[in-house]
């Protein structure tokens, strides 16, 4: 479970707002730091992981990688995060078939381990609408965590490593993170891991914040926000008042996080449908 110990709260500062610009439009669903490259995946394209090249303008993304997947599973991947583990291999998270992907180099798909959907499913995870797999995070050699969206919302610990799979499902629908008003369920959008240390990001707080394993359970600890920035209506999408945040990435300087808009047209700009990139200055302390 998830322990009510909210940390100390810090507001990002904004570097860049970019509108995310390439040949498709994406619906973005997660993203990644591999040591080189900030990465994107799009819950609409089963079969690709982009690229995304920061413009001082716009974020340029095209394709990196065509996946081929295996032949087992749903018509559709709906991805909902991805890891990167600096070797080349990215892990992706299947909404759809509640199961880890790991994508090679070059494309290559195979399935990581079991289904999710059974061990959620005990701790009463996965039972609301809209309440799926949302990020994914590597812990260790063949070790991952995946989240469960909302209502209620959990973790799954994944261990690989030994001669058996280990899948433990924890509840973490309580929170100290203040939410806006309207706004009444914590959630997890997306997972991400930087020098050992695990964070998460909930669209409806918007909030980064960190969480701390001590061997039984998660506890809640420093946390930052930009709830000051998603909502301006300089930034904003005409009628959605929800968190749009769903991917989130970090590497030494900066904090990325990207903004599913749904196709919707920004309020002060409705004909560009475009998603937003957010890159913050990363705090010094972390």
């Amino acid at each position: 479970m998830l322990a009510l110990a909210a940390g100390a709260q810090q507001k990002l500062d904004l570097q860049q707002a970019l509108p995310l610009d390439g040949p498709v439009l994406v619906q973005p669903s997660g993203l990644a730091w591999d040591g080189k490259n900030l990465l994107l995946v799009s819950s609409f394209h089963d079969d690709a992981i982009f690229k995304i090249e920061l413009q001082a303008d716009k974020a340029v993304f095209k394709e990196l990688v065509k996946i081929h997947r295996p032949k087992d599973g749903t018509g559709r991947m709906s991805w909902r995060g991805l890891a990167a583990d600096g070797k080349g291999n990215t892990y992706l998270a299947s909404d759809a078939d509640c199961r880890i992907m790991k994508v090679e180099s070059g494309g290559d798909g195979e399935w990581e381990g079991p289904g999710l959907l059974e061990a959620g499913s005990e701790k009463g995870l996965f039972s609301g609408k809209n309440s799926g797999i949302e990020g994914i995070a590597i812990a260790g050699k063949r070790k991952f965590v995946v989240a469960a969206s909302r209502e209620p919302r959990g973790l799954l610990q994944v261990d690989l490593s030994g001669p058996k799979p280990v899948v433990n499902a924890l509840l973490a629908d309580k929170s100290k993170l203040p939410l806006p008003a309207g706004r009444r369920k914590p959630d997890f959008s997306d997972l991400a891991e930087d020098n050992g240390k695990l964070w998460a990001l909930s669209a409806n707080a918007d909030a980064i914040c960190q969480l701390k394993w001590n061997g039984q359970e998660y506890t809640e600890g420093d946390y930052w926000t930009f709830g000051h920035v998603s909502n301006d209506p300089k930034y904003g999408y005409a009628g959605l008042k929800m968190g749009l945040a769903r991917g989130l990435a970090m590497d030494g300087q900066s904090i990325y996080v990207v903004l599913d808009n749904k196709g919707v047209g920004r309020q002060g700009d409705p004909a560009d449908k475009r998603p937003l990139l957010l890159v913050f200055k990363r705090p010094h302390s972390t």
